[in-house]
């Protein structure tokens, strides 16, 4: 149990680097940043996200999926694309995953988009089981990802 909790605290703390280090996105579109940590090996988490991505009518894979990164496009019942990917980073020891999610819209004026770029990753992580897999944690909030107090996935 002591190993668990230390593999969690080294996730989280990894996972809040990451939030506040990394790009910033462009802030002209509509946009969602996730982070997720699971107490799986990666490699099952790239499995489950490209298996559901593959049974969803409204995405598409952008070239191969591997181990670390998965790429997609997802159109929206109106027609809008958005840009969507997963990034995977083993956690200490290989016991557990850091996934960090981004969807960003296509188009300037769909800024405010009532959250389907969350919608769009919440979906697939949904879907896949992965929301129910041990240790599941999501991180984000409205600085992050724009709509999510208001989305209504399903």
């Amino acid at each position: 149990m002591a190993v668990r909790t230390i593999v969690v605290v080294c996730a989280i703390l990894v996972g809040i680097s990451i939030i506040t280090s990394s790009a910033k996105p462009d802030l002209t579109h509509a946009y969602c940043r996730i982070v997720w940590l699971l107490g799986v090996p990666c490699e099952r988490v790239s499995f489950a996200i490209t298996t559901q991505i593959k049974a969803m009518a409204s995405y598409k894979l952008v070239g191969p999926a591997t181990a670390s990164l998965i790429q997609a496009n997802h159109t929206s019942g109106s027609g809008q694309y958005e840009s969507v990917n997963f990034t995977m980073i083993g956690t200490s020891m290989g016991m557990g995953c850091h996934i960090e999610g981004s969807s960003m819209s296509s188009f300037w004026y769909s800024l405010f988009d009532n959250g389907t770029n969350y919608c769009n990753l919440h979906n697939v992580i949904e879907g896949s089981g992965l929301s129910q897999a041990p240790g599941f944690v999501e991180f984000t909030n409205e600085w992050l990802c724009l709509g999510v107090g208001i989305s209504s996935c399903n």
